[in-house]
């Protein structure tokens, strides 16, 4: 009986895939949550088919990239894994994950499973798989009204891998991440870099990490490599940086980013810091699986971003970037990142305030939105747009944007073509995450305008030379 409720809820699901596909929504929940409700033990038996390890990715920022890039590298390797590449972190959109990959009967086996989860998922993903690795990027303030302060989500996944023999992957510069180790007693390993030419001697005034988690004493950095990620140390405790396992250093911002990790040389045509931390914690796990360095280089070199994570479009010879922004910490990075582009350039915002980008949109005013609008960034035109469009024309009033410069636009389609149209040699996409595929779509069909209008100029071109 259990054998054929376990083979209704995968047809169920492949069915239900295969018409969500068929009808463009996507498919990424919506098997996994029909199978789970036909056979809810569905997902825990079909991890049993993994031959090899589980690993799960979580953190506040980065979980995503990171996980994608491993995929990267596990597939050059040549590989088969489970892996929600969409980004769909909870237990329908895993379990779906799980289905795609299975056969009808559930017996299908692959050698790893690579798993992206949101943050509070961890205690629930817990109780039905059992991964060998769980890799913890950072901890920042994040939809406070879903998550509530940032010290429960912390204590959710502390209380979820205590007591097990999960090994950690863990931010070494975080001082919100390190502390795990002595807190759970399970083995660790740890990723970081060393001095770069981008730290900065203070860090931002809204960081979170600001005391030491043991004593409460206020720490005390040497260097911040961005937030609160950097050098750290307690006077009163001796809390302090572990020592890495994985080391980055030489890092070069280009803006792309080469370096070295101990000592495997790394080019990305990834940009930011951010990324060169996602970069790090990929590779980290990568080395951890034993994974050749030549694979890895190659790997790296060749993944391009996608799905709004510095994602580029060419639109009528014009450089786009679409980026997800969802918390200051991440929007200070892509501001950081968008400063770093020396040419005139045009940014569009969506900000929205649905429920899976969080109600509460104050994160706008804790971030640094200042460094962007200064007079020689070369920003000519802040196109404000979406569901709370003049919330963020206002937080760039008061960070001294010129009004003038400034342009609300609720529609998206509309904001985009107005950004779109002003002069400048590179645009910036900015969305949070329910508009972000919205204007992925929108970017998409506009770039292959831009190439079928090409085409037919230079149809046009050879057919009058050739006349001529």
């Amino acid at each position: 009986m259990k054998k054929i409720a376990l083979i209704i809820a995968i047809m169920a699901g492949k069915f239900a895939s295969c018409l969500s596909r068929i009808l463009g929504t996507g498919g990424t929940s919506i098997p996994g949550k029909i199978a789970l409700r036909l056979y809810p033990h569905i997902l825990s038996d079909l991890a049993a088919n993994i031959s090899e390890e589980i690993f799960i990715v979580t953190g506040t920022n980065g979980k995503t990239t990171t996980t994608n890039m491993l995929a990267e590298i596990l597939k050059e390797k040549g590989y088969k894994f489970v892996h929600n590449s969409a980004g769909a972190n909870m237990i329908t959109g895993i379990t779906t994950a799980f289905i795609k990959e299975t056969d009808w009967t559930g017996k299908r086996k692959i050698d790893y499973a690579l798993l992206e989860t949101d943050e509070a998922n961890v205690p629930l993903l817990l109780q039905q798989l059992h991964p060998r690795v769980v890799l913890i990027t950072n901890f920042f303030s994040d939809q406070l009204d879903r998550y509530g302060e940032l010290n429960n989500t912390i204590n959710l996944i502390k209380d979820a891998v205590r007591d097990t023999d999960i090994e950690l992957v863990l931010n070494a510069d975080d001082p919100l991440v390190t502390h795990f180790k002595n807190e759970t007693g399970l083995h660790c390993w740890y990723y970081g870099f060393e001095a770069t030419n981008y730290d900065k001697l203070q860090g931002e005034a809204s960081r979170e990490g600001r005391y030491c988690v043991f004593c409460g004493q206020e720490l005390l950095y040497q260097r911040f490599h961005y937030a609160q990620l950097g050098k750290f140390c307690c006077s009163e405790c001796g809390n302090q940086n572990p020592e890495s396992n994985f080391t980055a250093h030489s890092l070069i911002l280009t803006p792309k980013i080469e370096m070295k990790i101990n000592d495997i040389e790394i080019r990305s045509p990834y940009q930011g810091f951010y990324n060169a931390y996602n970069i790090l914690a990929a590779v980290s796990l990568a080395k951890l699986v034993g994974i050749e360095d030549e694979i890895i280089q190659k790997a790296i070199a060749n993944y391009e971003p996608r799905a709004g994570r510095m994602e580029q479009f060419e639109i009528d010879k014009r450089k786009v970037t679409l980026i997800l922004v969802k918390n200051p910490t991440g929007l200070n990075q892509a501001l950081a990142t968008i400063n770093t582009e020396p040419t005139p350039k045009a940014i569009f915002f969506a900000l929205n305030d649905n429920v899976a980008d969080g109600r509460d949109i104050s994160w706008i005013w804790d971030a640094d939105i200042e460094q962007i609008t200064a007079l020689d960034s070369n920003i000519e035109a802040i196109v404000c747009s979406g569901l709370r469009s003049g919330d963020i024309a206002l937080r760039f009033k008061y960070a001294d944007a010129q009004v003038d410069r400034i342009y609300i636009e609720d529609e998206l389609q509309s904001g985009i073509n107005k950004a779109l149209s002003v002069a400048a040699d590179a645009t910036y996409i900015l969305s949070t995450y329910t508009a972000l595929f919205v204007c992925r779509d929108i970017l998409l069909k506009l770039q292959q305008e831009s190439i079928t209008s090409a085409d037919l100029i230079d149809q046009k071109q050879k057919s009058s030379e050739s006349q001529g």
